[in-house]
């Protein structure tokens, strides 16, 4: 069971290269989210975009692996995703409990970040209220990022950008393919 609010208009302006102008979205979606209780339960908070391919339990296996508290939730950190951009592009994004409560406490201080896109309005506001950026390359293959797409890989977590239903389960498909390849090979 998903828990689903209702947010009111979610149309946003479109700005350079069509980016949408989405962050008074997010911060309506935030408060939903934040006013649902449904933070204290969990110890991370993730955001997808619906053209993003991902794979959970891989997102699981890295915050495991990566995290100095081992994917607890406890550390104070939002997971970057692009090196060429030393930032955390959208199409994923990873915070952890802490620094999702410091967000929604805080939300109101990162004014002048208004009328951006959401992942710029992420990140800019998070550092601002001192949760700390930390480097995951192997979270997302984003063509923006990357300047390529490759699907074909069994670690990464998402993959981004696939519109189509055609391309998108191309890319699911030939990720889970090598993922299963890689499992046969460590059984042998």
């Amino acid at each position: 069971d998903m828990a689903t609010w209702a947010l009111g208009s979610v149309e946003a302006q479109k700005g350079p290269q069509s980016n949408p102008l989405n962050s008074l979205v997010f911060r309506t979606a935030w408060d939903a989210l934040r006013s649902s209780g449904q933070l204290e339960s969990h110890d991370w908070v993730v955001k997808v975009d619906p053209d993003a391919v991902w794979f959970p339990t891989r997102l699981r296996e890295h915050l495991k692996a990566y995290m100095p508290g081992h994917g607890n939730g406890l550390d104070n950190v939002f997971l970057e995703n692009c090196p060429r951009f030393h930032s955390m592009q959208g199409p994923i994004e990873v915070i952890s409990k802490k620094g999702a409560e410091t967000l929604g406490k805080e939300i109101q201080w990162c004014g002048g970040v208004w009328g951006t896109g959401e992942d710029q309005f992420l990140t800019k506001c998070l550092q601002k209220l001192g949760v700390g950026g930390t480097m995951e390359p192997t979270l997302l293959n984003d063509v923006y990022c990357d300047g390529y797409a490759n699907c074909a890989d069994s670690w990464k977590v998402a993959f981004h950008p696939h519109k189509s239903i055609r391309d998108f389960d191309q890319c699911y498909n030939a990720s889970w393919g090598e993922e299963l390849k890689k499992q046969r090979q460590q059984q042998r």
